[in-house]
């Protein structure tokens, strides 16, 4: 559930609220400040607008894996094929406006039609399909349930067709591409379209089923991370690999659109072992491909600290070092601000073809033997996500599409929604997916223009698994975006343990409302449940903020994430 305090704040009643900011500013350890010489830190929000922000960036994965994890299978009311109804409620308050299905690794190694009922020439329950790792994993939550629970929700769908069927001749070229076209039928083609010939007829089937309406899918992704079977590829094909790789790709987009022109292709925008294969597939197909997929996920498992080098005991690192090495998992720019330098980025800068993170997220966790660290945090694991967000947003001139991974899950530390498979246990969401969720309610579709001064800095000393040293950290990250009603300042207060002071000049907006509304995420270091047993480790609060419509100055809370909307009149 969400957990929203609404307080007014007058200046009546000032002298109140200057009494709680110094017995809360009393407990501060370390000052961040102090960095910045005391001098006030302060942004001024411009009317430049720098590029758009596409809302599909805070869109999710629904997975179902079926090793270590179910995903949304075990979600389900036990014995159905229905979602619990409190899974259901937190879904829906998350205003998701795309998600993936069904993978993920494992969609490369199955047969989408196990995820229907009633197909030919096999009995008319969904069988049990075999994952990649061999581990078995239920059906239950198919095509005809993930669709129209995106109808349902209000959101878009991408679904992915199993691309190794034809790169490593699994099948022949022609059937494994035809294959994912009836995906297509399945999907999208109303009843007594003229199919290719030869096509089963896939839309009497889902009318069969229950849906006579086609559900207009209108993303479609060719495999899933195909650059892990390069290497295989080349062994079959030697040095013909790239050019059958684009052969193969062009055979499912041809396949595919000729069930349906106007759906949106997304390839894997990674090269692997096969150096400007992206550029290749760019060149030779063009428009027909409309975005390229990178994935971000670190640090993965955290083994050892090194600092200059050398080994560091675990049990020697703080935890607020494991705190602010945590929350710098990106790039960061000349002023310490999240950003992307990635290659697959830059290459669609040069080449102007639009990038989909299909999957993303902070995904690591402690694997050693030794003592227990001072800090194993999933609130640290959400503000590192925050700082992912700012990256694509500063790279929504790009970045169109993301899919934070994933979902719903009873087990892996990066689903969005923890459920218990038997239903006995509430639901709830992670900070991950809850950062997601905040960032796509409040949010507008201009990138602006961010004068800032003062901003204190940290440096980030150690290696942890992916998370290398850091030169320069910002404790605030901002950012500022804005729609036709509103004005966004975005801010992550990196500090540890320091409420820090910001000063948001807004004067280049007229006719604003002389209050704004603060809302703020927090959360609890401890990942366990605290005494009245709330297993949400974070909360969204919000407040009103009265100020003379040109500059505000508001406490950012020590370890959160903001977003201060400046209302039109």
């Amino acid at each position: 559930m969400l957990l929203i305090d609404r307080i007014r704040y007058h200046p009546a009643n000032l002298v109140a609220i200057c009494f709680v900011l110094y017995l809360c500013q009393s407990q501060v350890i370390v000052s961040a400040r102090q960095n910045a010489d005391s001098a006030d830190i302060s942004f001024s929000i411009k009317r430049d607008v720098l590029h758009k922000i596409d809302r599909r960036i805070f869109g999710q994965f629904m997975e179902r894996p079926s090793w270590g994890e179910i995903g949304v299978e075990g979600a389900l009311i036990p014995g159905t094929r229905k979602l619990q109804p409190r899974v259901l409620k937190l879904l829906e308050e998350m205003k998701i406006p795309v998600i993936r299905f069904p993978g993920g690794t494992d969609v490369d190694f199955l047969d989408w039609c196990d995820m229907i009922d009633n197909v030919p020439s096999r009995a008319a329950q969904r069988p049990i399909s075999t994952g990649h790792r061999g581990h078995k994993v239920t059906n239950n939550f198919g095509y005809d349930e993930f669709l129209q629970f995106c109808e349902d929700v209000g959101a878009e769908a991408i679904l992915v067709v199993n691309f190794r069927d034809a790169l490593l001749k699994k099948k022949p070229l022609r059937e494994a591409a035809m294959h994912a076209a009836a995906l297509v039928a399945y999907c999208n083609a109303p009843i007594g379209a003229k199919l290719p010939e030869g096509m089963y007829n896939w839309p009497s089937l889902r009318a069969g089923n229950s849906r006579a309406r086609p559900y207009k899918v209108k993303y479609f992704q060719i495999g899933n991370e195909t650059w892990a079977f390069i290497k295989q590829l080349r062994k079959i094909m030697s040095d013909a690999a790239p050019q059958f790789y684009v052969k193969c790709l062009a055979a499912y987009i041809e396949a595919m659109r000729s069930v349906d022109p106007s759906i949106e292709i997304i390839v894997d925008g990674h090269d692997g072992s096969m150096s400007g294969i992206v550029e290749q597939v760019h060149k030779q197909l063009g428009d027909k491909v409309s975005y390229f997929a990178t994935h971000f996920y670190s640090p993965w498992a955290l083994t050892k600290v090194l600092k200059n080098g050398r080994e560091v005991p675990i049990s020697k690192i703080s935890a607020d070092e494991i705190w602010y090495a945590w929350i710098a998992v990106t790039r960061f720019d000349a002023n310490g601000q999240s950003i992307i330098n990635h290659p697959g980025i830059n290459t669609a800068r040069r080449l102007g073809y639009r990038v989909a993170v299909t999957e993303w997220n902070w995904n690591g966790w402690w694997r050693y033997y030794g003592p227990r660290p001072a800090l194993d945090s999933s609130f640290a694991k959400g503000l590192g996500a925050a700082g992912y967000l700012h990256a694509f947003m500063r790279a929504g001139d790009v970045i169109e599409l993301g899919c934070q991974s994933m979902l719903v899950g009873n087990s892996w530390g990066i689903t969005s929604i923890r459920a218990d498979a038997e239903g006995k246990i509430s639901p709830f969401y992670m900070p991950t997916g809850q950062v997601t969720m905040f960032y796509s309610k409040h949010h507008g579709e201009k990138l602006l223009a961010l004068v800032s001064k003062n901003v204190p800095t940290y440096k980030q000393p150690y290696q942890m698994g992916g998370i290398g040293p850091k030169g320069k950290v910002a404790y605030i990250d901002t950012l500022a975006t804005a729609d036709e009603k509103r004005i966004y300042f975005h801010a992550i207060n990196r500090s540890f343990e320091q409420s820090i002071d910001v000063t948001v000049d807004v004067s280049a907006f007229d006719h604003l409302k002389d209050f704004a509304v603060h809302y703020v995420l927090e959360g609890r270091l401890n990942d366990a449940p605290e005494q009245d047993g709330i297993r949400q480790i974070g909360r969204i609060t919000q407040r009103d903020i009265y100020f003379d419509s040109k500059k505000l100055t508001v406490a950012l809370p020590h370890r959160s994430v903001s977003c201060i909307e400046f209302m039109q009149k």
